[in-house]
């Protein structure tokens, strides 16, 4: 009896070690099958200095439940802000899980990898390392058309081109224009996301009153970080090349009846439309009926047009004929053109009734056939 109980003990000793070296056999498969399923990065490419998060998407593809005692993240170069995950946690069979890390990319433009570390409670860890990419490419702003010069009140159209370079998308991007009494239009332009290798091409309009600078600033967001990039234009005053060019020429003046009649042509020797043009006599001229001011409207440019205008001048040997239009966006301009006159004892002045002379000799003529007449009466 007692030889077959201890028969017996000896056979559950000999038993436990093999039971226990099953179990750990099993943990160990078990945390094989843990994997990094998924790898999320924002932003995808860091500026130097930037704040963003890392996600770690973890998969256990076996049968059992799987003990995890410690999640973390580390590395030599890259600042780890966010604390480890030292909660023992269990992820079911066919379960997925995910961990968090905020870092800070505080380090020159390159390629990083800090390290992701699961630990197992029962047996072993992962490692699996992250790839983190820093580069300094700022938005490119092009300028793609301006004026040469500007005049005071005059609106200007300018276009932009606003590019990302960057190998990720940034966000929230919003376009602003700066300057003193620049009146800009729109005052701002929201693009909202710039994906990679894309640009957006802005127009908008300023209406400078003086000598200033404008200012273009691109504001965008890399992730959660704020960025800008800027560009600024000198705003000079100046003759533009393009405006409408009024010119005067096949002028002649007359004095007839007691005023000048002075008549032309006038030419658009600009590249832009002149809009309301009238013309009109100015410093050194009264107008008068019939042609106070003579109305040309729309001259288009390399077009011309002829004009009439009356007036009076007194103690004058030239006068300022005045051109008053309109350009497109009906902003008013004015061109003055001297213009002489001949003197008014050269000028053929017309006066009422028939010459002296005219009369003297009617008289004359009329004397010498009412003689011939007389004398052919008293020969009969």
């Amino acid at each position: 009896m007692k030889r077959g109980i201890f028969l017996i003990l000896l056979g559950l000793i000999a038993c436990c070690p093999l039971v226990s070296l099953a179990g750990a056999q099993q943990i160990g498969e078990g945390a094989a099958q843990v994997t990094v399923s998924g790898v999320e990065i924002n932003p995808g490419v860091f500026f130097e200095g930037d704040t963003g998060i890392i996600t770690i998407e973890i998969v256990n593809n076996g049968q059992e439940s799987v003990a995890i005692r410690r999640a973390t993240m580390y590395d030599a170069d890259i600042s780890i802000l966010s604390s480890s995950y030292d909660t023992t946690t269990t992820v079911g069979a066919g379960n997925r899980m995910q961990f968090t890390f905020t870092i800070k990319a505080d380090v020159p433009p390159g390629i990083y990898y800090p390290s992701f570390s699961l630990d197992f409670r029962d047996a072993g860890y992962l490692r699996y390392p992250v790839q983190i990419r820093v580069e300094n490419d700022p938005l490119e702003i092009s300028v793609l058309n301006k004026p040469d010069t500007y005049s005071a009140g005059r609106k200007e159209q300018i276009d932009i081109m606003v590019g990302n370079p960057r190998d990720n998308s940034v966000g929230s991007v919003i376009v602003h224009f700066h300057g003193t009494s620049l009146d800009p239009a729109p005052s701002s332009y929201f693009i909202g996301t710039l994906d990679p290798d894309k640009a957006q091409k802005i127009s908008f309009n300023i209406t400078p009153e003086e000598r200033t600078v404008l200012e273009i600033v691109v504001d965008y967001k890399n992730g959660i970080n704020p960025h800008s990039a800027v560009v600024t234009l000198p705003i000079i005053f100046g003759e533009s090349k393009r405006q409408a060019d009024p010119i005067l020429s096949n002028i002649l003046v007359e004095y007839e009846s007691g005023k000048y009649t002075l008549t032309g042509d006038v030419t658009n020797a600009g590249l832009e439309v002149a809009n309301s043009v009238v013309l009109s006599a100015g410093e050194g001229a009264e107008p008068v009926n019939p042609y106070r001011e003579y109305v040309v409207g729309s001259l288009q440019p390399d077009d011309f047009s002829s004009f009439e205008l009356t007036f009076l001048a007194e103690n004058t040997s030239k006068v300022q004929v005045t051109v008053n239009y309109r350009d497109v966006d009906g902003n008013p301009y004015q061109r003055s053109t001297p213009v002489v006159i001949p003197p008014k004892n050269n000028a053929n002045e017309g006066s009422p009734g028939i010459a002296p002379a005219m009369i003297a000799v009617i008289l004359a003529s009329v004397a010498v056939m009412g003689g011939a007449i007389w004398y052919s009466w008293k020969k009969r």
